[in-house]
């Protein structure tokens, strides 16, 4: 397929985006291109009708919990990846409140069906890249839009799973006003007889053709949780440039996956 060239970029942009205009990198990006093209018709479809959506589903709440911190993260405690808090510093989920009192720093309100779904989501935070959400589930797959304070769309994520295990996610940044998607990241996950094996983790940024791959590799304990972990870094050739990729870092979270 053709990358279009973006007309809209500053200058070192465009320098490094030709630096990466091999055919090599352009041959490795193809897929993460098409997934910004179908990412970007999902958006799209719902961009008019977003508010609806959410303003139906948060109709359907019967049950409400809200949680503290955990603001760095899209949805906080109920961030849809079971690892990105393990293996990126300074990711706290947070904790849900038990009791809420009049000095409780919500930061979440989490809103649930009466089939006991998440479907709603609603920020408190401060920073600007936190919004209301609205959750849609299908039968393999979760779809979450989450919309501004104007009523557009920012995010797109989506969940898929196989025999009830997540094995996909994708997380979409979307641009209203130039209606692209800005950067993708998605993660991909294999397992084994004892749980979670390795994640594969992409960020792409669509505008510069650059593509990042980091694979984290997991071990379990005796009683199937969470042990160690050690990652692998790739480059555009999908080859192993990670000089540390034999150390094997702690899993301090009692975690089964």
């Amino acid at each position: 397929m053709k990358i279009e060239f973006p007309n809209d970029l500053p200058k070192y942009l465009q320098d490094i985006r030709r630096t990466n205009e091999t055919p090599e990198n352009l041959k490795t990006c193809e897929p993460f291109q098409l997934e910004c093209l179908r990412f970007l018709s999902i958006a799209e479809k719902h961009k008019d009708t977003a508010v609806d959506l959410y303003n139906n589903a948060e109709n359907s709440v019967i049950r409400e919990e809200c949680a503290i911190r955990g603001e760095v993260l899209h949805r906080g405690y109920y961030h849809p990846s079971p690892i990105i808090d393990i293996v990126i510093g300074r990711c706290d989920r947070g904790n849900l409140l038990k009791r809420i009192t009049k000095r409780s720093k919500i930061t979440f309100k989490y809103g649930f069906d009466e089939s006991g779904r998440l479907v709603v989501i609603k920020s408190y935070s401060e920073l600007p890249n936190q919004s209301k959400e609205v959750i849609i589930h299908n039968e393999n797959t979760v779809l979450g839009i989450s919309i501004g304070d104007d009523g557009t769309i920012d995010y797109l994520c989506e969940e898929v799973y196989e025999n009830g295990k997540l094995i996909e996610l994708t997380r979409a940044s979307y641009f209203n006003h130039s209606n692209k998607i800005s950067d993708l990241h998605k993660e991909k996950y294999l397992y084994d007889s004892f749980g979670l094996k390795t994640t594969d983790m992409y960020m792409y940024s669509p505008d510069i053709l650059l593509l990042q791959h980091i694979q984290f590799n997991f071990t379990h304990d005796e009683e199937g949780y969470l042990s160690k972990y050690n990652c692998v870094e790739f480059n555009s050739k999908n080859v192993n440039t990670s000089s540390a990729n034999d150390y094997w870092y702690d899993v301090y979270d009692k975690r089964k996956i």
